[in-house]
């Protein structure tokens, strides 16, 4: 029994089946010039055969990587065949984007016969996929504040840089007044707007570097770094209240609200994180039990809620 025929493609398929994936597909000779591209290059990159046909690859680098990075790829090439990774590209329109590239070199039977081809996706999308997801897992979804997770790890490095410069720092927990009656009259729809106005009022009020945060609910908590002296969070805080004046405006309803705020101090009311914030959240609820609408700090010391 002979040998089974070994089966090929007839002339040209081939290439029209590369033509039709979805991945970028560059063919370039044994003098790395360019001789053939398929549909997917020409959408991801603008460049049509005709724009790139003789030129090097190297049309496509941008400034993300040096020369040691194409370098270690070249001889990754040389001794293996192939290369494969994460690598920054440069569209026709000068747009920069992410791409996972493999490379392959082709040797035939003469050093002519040699190719390399290129393989890449478009990253871009799934890249600004990634950061979204990286930044909801840091980050409030209604209000787009940093949430509790980030706070802690903000407020553990801010006491570590008070602790080195012997710096003073505050931490104001802030509650809006009568929210739940606000939702339950005009619906959570409503209630969503002036969280966001909230949030938009205290990032006023403060100074670059500060955080604002939200824990969830009408609960928000602010970072107060560097303070000159004690009174600088009370006056923040004073400002802050004041801001809530003005009404919020939506949907052609003016709707009135007032906020609470409770504050603690590093290093003479706690030293830790948890602490901080406890001590501000019960400094907010005296301030609640007193009438609403003002601003009161913890003293130091024992404290109930």
């Amino acid at each position: 029994m002979g040998k089974p025929a070994q089966a090929r493609l007839p002339a040209g398929v081939a290439e029209r089946i590369l033509d039709y994936t979805s991945e970028a597909v560059l063919v370039a000779d044994a003098n790395r010039e360019i001789c053939w591209v398929n549909r997917a290059f020409t959408t991801i990159t603008g460049y049509t055969l005709d724009d790139v046909r003789g030129r090097q690859p190297t049309l496509f680098r941008s400034d993300h990587h040096d020369d040691a990075f194409y370098q270690a790829i070249y001889e990754k090439l040389m001794t293996t065949g192939s290369w494969c990774g994460e690598i920054w590209r440069r569209r026709k329109d000068g747009d920069v984007f992410p791409a996972l590239l493999t490379v392959t070199r082709i040797v035939g039977d003469t050093p002519d016969d040699t190719f390399y081809v290129d393989f890449f996706t478009d990253m871009a999308a799934y890249k600004q996929h990634e950061q979204r997801v990286e930044f909801l897992v840091h980050h409030d979804v209604l209000t787009e504040l940093p949430n509790r997770f980030l706070l802690m790890d903000r407020l553990a490095g801010a006491l570590a840089r008070a602790r080195r410069k012997d710096n003073a720092l505050a931490v104001l927990f802030v509650d809006i007044d009568n929210f739940k009656a606000l939702n339950d009259r005009h619906g959570h729809a409503v209630g969503d707007a002036v969280l966001r106005a909230a949030a938009h009022r205290f990032l006023w009020c403060v100074r670059e570097g500060d955080t604002v945060a939200r824990l969830g609910g009408d609960e928000f908590v602010i970072l107060l770094e560097e303070l000159g002296s004690p009174d600088d969070a009370a006056t923040i805080g004073e400002s802050i209240r004041a801001a809530f004046a003005a009404p919020v405006h939506h949907n052609g309803v003016d709707l009135e609200m007032t906020i609470s705020i409770g504050i603690s101090h590093y290093p003479s009311d706690a030293t830790e994180p948890d602490a901080l914030i406890d001590r501000a959240d019960a400094s907010m609820y005296r301030a609640k039990r007193a009438g609403r609408n003002r601003v009161d700090r913890i003293i130091a010391g024992p404290y109930s809620r």
